[in-house]
């Protein structure tokens, strides 16, 4: 399958990007502010693809911030300020590409037919190729999300940080019409990795594997000081996943929209329940319009493909 992958690394925007590059004909990665200031995330995507050996895969710098208003800072919490603190990845021997990374994703899509979209930050880049080019949404093969939730949020009670960070995107994004796979916090949390599994990381040896365990490590320990809990979820890989592997999951259907306006709910995934909708014969939905929510995952399956991913790794 080739792939574009949306991104704002972020600890697990790094191992969403591994997965995509072993998985993928990753066609290009294309950057958006969110877990830190946008030439932060975009020198941190080069840096990666360095580590990876892989500067044949292109990084296109997009939106800086939100539709509205202005970029929020709260991933500095969980990612430091760099938003890829725990680690020294090597520098980029090269730069972005001209492009914004919206044309970038217009002209990619476009250009090859049964291209997916994987999305791990907040959707500007997605929402804006939408409105520039009308044929975006239908012609994406798949889009993949890591964002919104079911239930609770991280940033808010109810909103989860990347539709949060940019409501009224998202909400251009779950109007669309696209073939839209939703993982949010309540499939992601599923995917909490621990002290043990960062450690089975490690042991893969290589030289990328035991510098995302650094990574993930101080990923997790900052996590541990704002939760109390000694897991962190892999939040991102989990939507690279769903496209990969998708045995690992189990999906139901739904209506979806995103709360632009509550004074307590803006941002909030607003998924109606009352008519979940198991996937048909072939997968898909018994009409059009229905998000793809994704409910549960084998999380001792998914950190076996993380360390399959780093073996194949230098």
């Amino acid at each position: 399958m080739k792939v574009v992958l949306d991104c704002d690394p972020g600890h697990d925007d790094m191992v969403a990007i591994i997965l995509a590059a072993t998985h993928f004909e990753l066609l290009g990665v294309t950057t958006v502010g969110g877990n830190a200031p946008l030439w932060r995330v975009t020198e941190n995507a080069l840096r990666i693809l360095e580590l990876l050996g892989r500067q044949d895969i292109p990084v296109a710098a997009g939106a800086a911030g939100p539709l509205m208003g202005v970029l929020p800072r709260e991933g500095e919490r969980v990612h430091g300020v760099s938003g890829l603190d725990g680690a020294e990845l090597p520098r980029p021997t090269r730069s972005v590409v001209r492009e914004h990374a919206v044309t970038f994703l217009i002209e990619t899509v476009m250009r090859n037919p049964g291209t997916a979209v994987i999305a791990t930050g907040p959707l500007t880049n997605i929402a804006l190729a939408m409105r520039l080019e009308p044929r975006f949404a239908r012609s994406v093969a798949r889009l993949s999300i890591m964002g919104g939730s079911v239930t609770q949020g991280n940033v808010t009670p109810v909103a989860e940080f990347n539709a949060w960070a940019d409501p009224e995107a998202a909400q251009i994004v779950f109007s669309s019409g696209a073939r839209l796979t939703m993982c949010g916090l309540d499939l992601t949390r599923q995917a909490a990795m621990g002290p043990e599994e960062i450690a089975r990381l490690r042991a893969v040896g290589t030289r990328t594997a035991g510098v995302t365990a650094d990574l993930l490590e101080y990923y997790r320990e900052a996590s541990e000081r704002l939760t109390g809990s000694r897991a962190v979820p892999l939040h991102d890989p989990c939507a690279v996943a769903a496209l990969a592997a998708p045995e690992l999951f189990e999906f139901r259907f739904a209506e979806a929209a995103v709360e632009t306006r509550g004074a307590h709910t803006r941002g909030m995934t607003v998924v109606d329940q009352r008519h979940w909708e198991a996937p048909g014969a072939d997968g898909r939905p018994s009409r059009p319009g229905l998000v793809r929510v994704a409910t549960k995952v084998d999380a001792a399956r998914l950190f076996d493909l993380v360390a399959e991913a780093l073996a194949a790794c230098p």
